[in-house]
């Protein structure tokens, strides 16, 4: 079965004499013409928004005042609305028309990255200060993810952060699957990697370091990489060579707080 990842590397673009883009493609070119369709109806909508009196209630908004924290809540409380909507509108219950025009409308207004962003989030507030849910969090960003997915099966970073939540939720076998099907349509090292600590939590140490290993023959000065390979010596117990890629990892990038005391400790343990 060929992958996506190919089919995208034989399409060819024309550059004509004029600005648009001609695709050989027939499916881009549709999927193009229809961003251009749509470019031209929001004309309309746009002049009207474009105003003095719209302007100028822009202009008198502080986005800094704000503050990431209230955007935060602001999003959370996006959310529960989001989900209470979701409950209240089983999809299931619509005719097949319906939820069809459903998801090329949200697929035409990006919604799958609306999703993924929130999905993002949510993860990032995991590692902040903020008392909350992390079971509950982590299951609500595989549900933003799987709606990305589900307008989107090409959006490659939802399959990327499902797969992080997965692994927060001990789920290594179900992550690492995520993050394959990422690195089908993106090929990224930050997904390798993922794969690489998820075998290394899971135990797996050989498997591990052999993802760690194929990261930097591709990138050398890969931080991750060889950070992580430090940490999953350390948690083999081989301690001189966590100590030796340690050394390396500290020459590349900075080491956390946590990190220089698990290199502490295997210093002490040689």
């Amino acid at each position: 079965m060929k992958k996506q990842s190919d089919e995208w590397e034989d399409i060819e673009v024309n550059e004509r004499s004029t600005d648009k883009v001609h695709f050989e493609s027939p499916l881009i070119q549709s999927i193009s013409d229809r961003i251009d369709f749509l470019r031209d109806e929001a004309k309309e909508i746009l002049e009207d928004l474009d105003t003095e009196q719209v302007r100028q209630q822009i202009d008198e908004i502080d986005l800094d005042e704000l503050g990431e924290d209230a955007r935060g809540q602001i999003s959370d409380i996006v959310d529960d609305f989001s989900q209470y909507k979701s409950k209240i509108i089983n999809s299931d219950d619509l005719p097949e028309f319906v939820r069809d025009y459903s998801i090329d409308a949200k697929r035409a207004l990006n919604r799958d990255a609306d999703y993924v962003r929130r999905a993002q989030r949510k993860l990032d507030r995991l590692d902040s200060d903020e008392l909350v849910d992390v079971y509950k969090t982590n299951i609500r960003v595989i549900e933003l993810c799987d709606k990305a997915i589900k307008v989107n099966k090409s959006n490659a970073d939802a399959y990327y952060i499902k797969g992080l939540a997965l692994i927060n939720l001990d789920k290594y076998s179900e992550a690492i699957e995520e993050f394959v099907s990422s690195l089908a349509i993106d090929d990224d090292n930050k997904a390798w990697i993922a794969i690489g600590n998820a075998n290394a939590l899971n135990g797996d140490y050989e498997d591990a370091l052999g993802i760690y290993d194929l990261v930097l023959e591709r990138d050398e000065c890969s931080f991750d990489a060889i950070k992580g390979k430090a940490l999953t010596y350390y948690a083999s117990g081989d301690y001189k060579k966590a100590d030796d890629e340690f050394k390396k990892a500290d020459k590349v990038g900075y080491l956390g707080g946590v990190s220089k005391e698990i290199w502490d400790e295997c210093l002490e343990n040689i």
